[in-house]
């Protein structure tokens, strides 16, 4: 994989611009807010965070620091140090592997279901892989010091990082499966109806270019693809999105994976 060339930035601080490759997305800024209390809306939009007993959302709810995310924002790069885990509560955030020439590859994402920063659970200071916010949203942040002190008096918060821990493995493997197995058509149709779960819209802000960087093909096979999904009516495209017009037929157009990821 590719040594990156700059360590990656705070959640506290403005992201600078990057690229995941050509044509890499846009850049953002991270807000960080206070987190509302333990019964709060914000704490509540991650399943992980929702589903602890109230002593251990309160002790955690003094530490957590909220931000919101524009698309484009990366979390961190490869082998960068890792300063914050993140419970996302809204938006997509993908992983990428990066190869020498820059060629990148999702391999898992994450959401409102998950926590991003799973090295950190297991004991490592560093990502091989690029978190990249694919979508908008919103997360909770926690540092990685107060992660550490936290856990032991947290039981059910740490088993619930470490189901997580084995759903990102699982995915990680499926995805890296459908990459070497799946055509090019049913690749795209997973991926569209797994962003489309995310955003809960069916108008989705994808390009080529975004779509030829997440799943490792070059523009034409992505353009290819593209264009047989719209022929069957699964897809209507436009400038800088895609809209989803008939999502029952572009399920029908996608491998298997979808239905094992969801």
């Amino acid at each position: 994989m590719q040594r990156p060339r700059e360590h990656g930035t705070h959640l506290s601080e403005t992201a600078r611009e990057y690229r995941t490759g050509p044509g890499a997305l846009e850049v953002t800024s991270v807000e960080a807010l206070d987190c509302p209390g333990p019964a709060g809306e914000s704490c509540l939009g991650n399943s992980i965070l929702a589903g602890l007993p109230p002593e251990e959302l309160n002790e955690l709810r003094s530490y957590l620091k909220q931000i919101r995310f524009n698309r484009g924002h990366r979390f961190y790069d490869i082998e960068a140090p890792i300063e914050s885990v993140c419970f996302p509560t809204a938006g997509m955030i993908c992983l990428f592997a990066v190869m020498h020439d820059g060629r990148t590859v999702v391999l898992a994402t994450t959401g409102r279901e998950g926590f991003l920063g799973v090295p950190v659970f297991l004991g490592e200071g560093a990502s091989l892989l690029r978190a990249v916010a694919l979508m908008e949203g919103s997360a909770l942040t926690l540092e990685r010091n107060q992660l550490a002190r936290l856990l032991p008096s947290a039981p059910q918060f740490a088993a619930g990082l470490r189901r997580y821990c084995g759903a990102c493995l699982a995915q990680v493997v499926q995805i890296g499966a459908c990459h070497a197995l799946h055509n090019v058509p049913q690749r795209i149709a997973m991926w569209l109806l797994m962003i489309r779960d995310r955003s809960d819209s069916d108008s989705l802000p994808l390009t080529h270019e975004s779509l030829s960087e997440m799943l490792g093909c070059r523009r034409p096979s992505i353009s290819e693809g593209l264009s047989q999904l719209q022929k069957a009516g699964a897809i209507r495209g436009g400038r800088g999105y895609i809209r989803i017009v008939d999502r029952a037929r572009l399920a029908e157009q996608s491998c298997e994976c979808y239905a094992d990821l969801r």
